[in-house]
């Protein structure tokens, strides 16, 4: 697993060549928890922190955080790593790969969706001789 890494999380969104790796909203709890674990201090407990302020919390994060720790699992490419992964890491895997499927399909229209499963239909269609 990749632990040499250092992750943007400061960045409001990933470049369209980027993979998106953490959501502000999906990993709220794990933010808070990382800048508790390095900074020692509770985001809740600060009253009214300024975005850029925040911005600044979050992107200082380092991988040796919940949240790090989180994005290296989420971020790792190797199918041997992959493979041998523990059950911890395979569910967090599973969990942003269908919270990334979820997100995807929410943001298509209805038309886009019918588009795509035409396109789909004739595939297999072409596929299997229908």
């Amino acid at each position: 697993m990749r632990t040499s890494s250092t992750h943007d999380f400061g960045r409001r969104r990933p470049q369209p060549d980027e993979q998106k790796l953490y959501d502000l909203e999906f990993d709220a709890l794990l933010i808070e928890q990382s800048i508790a674990t390095q900074y020692g201090i509770l985001p809740a407990a600060q009253g009214e922190l300024p975005y850029t302020e925040w911005v600044k919390l979050v992107s200082g994060l380092m991988d040796d955080t919940p949240l790090g720790r989180v994005v290296a699992v989420r971020a790792e490419e190797d199918r041997k790593v992959i493979a041998k992964m523990t059950p911890w890491q395979r569910r967090i895997r599973a969990e942003w790969n269908a919270f990334l499927v979820q997100e995807t399909v929410q943001r298509q229209s209805p038309a886009e969706l019918r588009a795509q499963m035409d396109n789909l239909e004739r595939a297999m269609a072409r596929m299997f001789g229908g």
